[in-house]
């Protein structure tokens, strides 16, 4: 039997506001898709709830309060190559308060329309994401944690 191989779980937290949504530019520097948007992402630490994890990765990347609504998709891939397996946890979170601050993980920000979401190709491995939020909201109360 093989042994049990180490896998990484990295997060994302599709961020909405007012009706759209906050996309980052990744920085050049980065070693995995440079210059492409997506929404914040990043890793779950050693004994950390994924909940946790989304909202810290949130508050120390962009400096923003968000709440999450609730997880919109899992998947795995390879970061790169067979050596770094990745689970991935996508939440749909709504923006609480503060204004975004970039480090050096990401160059620009913008909030952007589902229809702009669907537009932007470098978003292309996110924009089933977003349609499954479209989707919810279209079967959710319109108060639902505003």
């Amino acid at each position: 039997m093989d042994a049990m191989k180490q896998f990484y779980v990295g997060l994302a937290g599709i961020i909405e506001k007012d009706g759209k949504f906050l996309v980052l530019k990744r920085s050049p520097d980065k070693d995995f898709a440079p210059n492409c948007w997506e929404p914040v992402t990043g890793r779950l630490e050693e004994a950390e709830n994924p909940e946790d994890g989304i909202l810290r990765e949130i508050e120390e990347e962009i400096g923003i309060k968000t709440k999450i609504a609730m997880p919109v998709d899992t998947s795995f891939f390879y970061r790169g190559s067979k050596e770094f397996p990745m689970v991935f946890i996508v939440f749909w979170c709504k923006y609480i308060d503060g204004t975004v601050k970039l480090g050096w993980e990401h160059t620009e920000y913008k909030w952007i329309t589902p229809d702009e979401a669907f537009d932007e190709l470098t978003l292309d491995h996110f924009h089933h994401m977003f349609k499954r939020i479209l989707k919810l909201k279209e079967h959710l109360p319109t108060d639902f944690i505003l």
